[in-house]
């Protein structure tokens, strides 16, 4: 039987992603305002999954 590690390609190390929230139509920052995401370039209010939005 062949050693199946032997054939895998070298791990290359990966910095973690966080996961920063974008705004779906400009893709700027969102940012919190009254418990509602907004985005802080086009301003608009970015709805939850919760709330019925995508997502």
């Amino acid at each position: 039987m062949e050693n199946r590690d032997s054939q895998q390609e070298p791990r290359t190390p990966q910095t973690p992603q966080t996961s920063r929230p974008a705004c779906p139509v400009c893709g700027g920052p969102l940012i919190e305002i009254r418990a509602k995401l907004q985005c802080a370039r086009c301003h608009r209010i970015c709805e939850t999954c919760c709330e019925g939005g995508p997502g």
